[in-house]
């Protein structure tokens, strides 16, 4: 059985196992009104929406805790652009992290067959390879910024200090 669960662009599905088939004397029939409402598609994979108010509790979870996160950022006496840089790259430094995380699963997962394994590393390897690139690019932008506004001693060493944690 999947489960898939919609909320803020983002779609997590799990697979469930099950122990024994399904008999059609207990698999509840699809009504049309349910595959089109979104509850049940015509694979009988049940699907969870969000509603508006679950969306924006969960978005002001995420922001809180974001906000949270780069506080230090945010009370330095930097420039607004650095700041936003600086939030970019933990972003990406953050997103890098889920994505190893999730290779690592890949790689120790015996799921499936080894094509479908071999297309998923390969998958997450490209988003790895792409994040990686985005983060070169804010570092890059990051020196550039910093070079074009004559940046002083003082506050480079507290945009290195900002990076590294």
């Amino acid at each position: 059985m999947t489960i898939e669960i919609n909320g803020q662009g983002l779609v997590h599905s799990q697979n469930l196992p099950i122990a024994e088939p399904l008999h059609a004397a207990i698999t509840p029939p699809v009504l049309p009104e349910q595959e089109a409402g979104g509850n049940i598609d015509s694979s009988g994979r049940i699907k969870v929406s969000l509603s508006a108010l679950g969306k924006e509790l969960s978005l002001t979870s995420q922001q809180a805790s974001k906000n949270e996160r780069d506080k230090d950022i945010d009370d330095s006496s930097l420039p607004d652009g650095i700041k936003d840089i600086l939030k970019r790259i933990r972003d990406l430094k953050e997103q890098i992290q889920q994505k190893l995380m999730e290779l690592q699963r890949v790689q120790a997962s015996d799921k499936g067959s080894e094509a479908e394994k071999a297309q998923e590393l390969e998958r997450v390897q490209s988003e790895l390879t792409s994040l990686n690139g985005a983060l070169s690019s804010a570092y890059a932008m990051l020196n550039k910024i910093m070079d074009d506004i004559e940046l002083d001693g003082d506050a480079r060493m507290n945009v290195a200090n900002l990076l590294m944690k």
